[in-house]
């Protein structure tokens, strides 16, 4: 065929394009199965440092042949060259997670490994390239931890004010038996359990913090309770916070705000023996707490032996919550804190035949409680041997009581100093009895408590006195009264009205008492427990 015929002729032009398309589909076939291989290696390598670090951190004294025997029991298929260094770790949120770890021989706390492993290449053969080398490094810190609780105050629960408080917090009516509050009272619940159980009513999968950081509401998060409850075998105390569900409505809460896992958070499993212990009701009450103020009133009419009748209106401000499990700190570090409170009880007591007389049925005495949060922070922690224990730094809940007019909308503002007046105890037929007094609750600062192994496994229970305490708070602000009488002048009525109020102290102390022991709070006092301790476990940091 002639050339000119020849170039114009384009038969044979799809075969060389195929043959073209299927060299490049060759080479790119070849190149994804490399880069597959280098993919699946560098995982595999990266799981080999992750044990062999996590080996380390948890033997410190011999961390290389630790690091090696992870490295051996994981059998890599090549040589691999691992280097371990030791150092001390600090989870301080404001350094980049690489500056964490600091090299040092001297009290190391955390291990780096970092491995190195030359990977062969299938096709890259072919342009000159035999193998790539990968490097992989991992960090895990030893962490002796402890977690603990303030405020855990429900030996004397009272039924009928727990119904009350309960239905002001859900804002439905709840009727909870006296069995009801004794099982849950009584009841423990792993908080890796309810995490478990949260993450189960949500559907979701991941770590632990994703369960506790994904918004639900006050009744999924109680659903979850129940079951953690059931799981453990309390039924009893499932059965009584299934009865809370039905009345916590649809109100979102965040859950990340009451609990902390801290760096075992990211943890998708607990490993075995590691539980961290809260008291069931109380972590049913702080669930019921989350979202701001509450503004609750209780009528509890005259159910108080020696009083006429009584309200009362209660505040509460920040929850209750349990410590995370963390490393001890230099500082002591966190401080874990009750509820702020306020608490404005409005007691009638029935007048003496001698004031009846005098048309005057009843003297009535308002009383003001104010409570700051009490505190309690982790200041040492014994892992030595068998004999584990920490310490506790305490500082109980302070505050003052009055008797004072407060009014409603000056209570509820937690931000602002609620305004106290004198009280008007006695106003009929222009007779105008009005008085006011003050107790300031005073502390000579934090106060140490101990826990040793045994403390722990019983969960003891040691409630923390300030100093300055008053006993019989009533009668201490009774002493201190000043009364002045308005109107019309009738001589001694003073001296008629005290030793009223007098004899009904005794019943406005043990209504007090009642209505701050439902709260977890108390006068003067702090309640603190170690909920466990766990020694020598390594976690990945890095």
């Amino acid at each position: 065929m002639p050339l000119p015929h020849l170039a114009r002729d384009a038969g044979g032009s799809i075969t060389i394009l195929a043959a073209v398309a299927m060299a490049l589909a060759a080479a790119c076939a070849a190149f994804a199965i490399d880069l597959g291989s280098v993919f699946y290696e560098s995982r595999r390598l990266q799981g080999i440092a992750d044990a062999a670090a996590i080996s380390a951190a948890g033997n410190l004294d011999t961390p290389t042949s630790a690091a090696q025997g992870a490295i051996d029991a994981n059998r890599a298929p090549r040589p691999v060259t691992a280097q371990v260094v030791t150092g001390v770790w600090r989870a301080d949120p404001a350094l980049a997670v690489a500056d964490r770890f600091s090299v040092t021989a001297a009290s190391p706390n955390a291990a780096r490994v970092t491995m190195r492993e030359d990977v062969p290449l299938f096709f890259g053969r072919m342009f000159g390239l035999h193998t790539v080398h990968l490097s992989r490094s991992a960090t895990a810190a030893r962490i002796d931890l402890a977690s603990f609780s303030l405020g855990s105050r429900l030996a004397a629960l009272n039924g009928g004010l727990a119904n009350q408080l309960l239905s002001g917090l859900t804002g439905s009516a709840i009727s909870l038996s006296a069995l009801d509050y004794a099982a849950l009272a009584s009841s423990d619940v792993d908080l890796f359990s309810y995490a478990e159980a949260l993450r189960a009513e949500l559907s979701l999968n991941g770590s632990y913090d994703d369960a506790l950081t994904t918004s639900t509401t006050a009744a999924r998060a109680l659903d979850a309770l129940a079951h953690a409850l059931t799981v453990s075998g309390q039924s009893a105390a499932a059965a009584a916070v299934a009865k809370l569900v039905t009345g916590a409505g649809s109100r979102t809460v965040d859950l990340a705000k009451l609990i902390d896992l801290g760096p075992i958070g990211e943890q998708d499993h607990s490993a075995p023996g590691q539980s961290i212990m809260v008291n069931g009701f109380g972590l049913a009450e702080a669930l019921l707490e989350l979202g701001g103020a509450h503004q609750i009133q209780l009528d509890l009419g005259s159910s108080i032996a020696g009083l006429a009748a009584a309200k009362a209106t209660l505040v509460i401000g920040d929850r209750m919550e349990s410590s995370p499990w963390i490393a001890v700190t230099a500082s002591g570090d966190p401080i874990v804190r009750t509820s702020q409170a306020r608490l404005y009880v409005d007691v009638a007591i029935g007048g003496s035949p001698t004031l009846k007389l005098l048309g005057i049925s009843a003297v009535r005495l308002p009383l003001y409680v104010e409570l700051a949060e009490a505190q309690a922070k982790l200041s040492s922690l014994n892992c030595s041997g068998g004999n584990r224990g920490a310490t506790l730094s305490v500082l109980p809940s302070l505050g003052h009581v009055s008797i004072a007019d407060v009014t409603a909308s000056n209570l509820s503002t937690m931000t602002a100093t609620a305004i106290e007046s004198p009280a008007t105890i006695v106003n009929v037929a222009g007779i105008k009895v009005t008085g006011s007094a003050r107790t300031d609750l005073a502390g000579n600062g934090w106060q140490t408590v101990s826990f040793n192994a045994a403390d722990i496994a019983a969960h003891a229970t040691r409630t923390v006195d300030s100093n300055g305490f008053v006993g019989a708070i009533t009668g201490s602000l009774l002493g201190k009264l000043h009364l002045t009488v308005a109107g019309v002048a009738l001589p001694g009525l003073g001296g008629l009205v005290t030793p009223l109020l007098s004899a009904a102290a005794p019943s406005i102390d043990q209504l007090l008492s009642g209505l701050l022991d439902v709260l977890g709070l108390h006068l003067g006092q702090a309640d603190v427990r170690i909920d466990g301790v766990r020694c020598g476990q390594a976690a990945l940091v890095a």
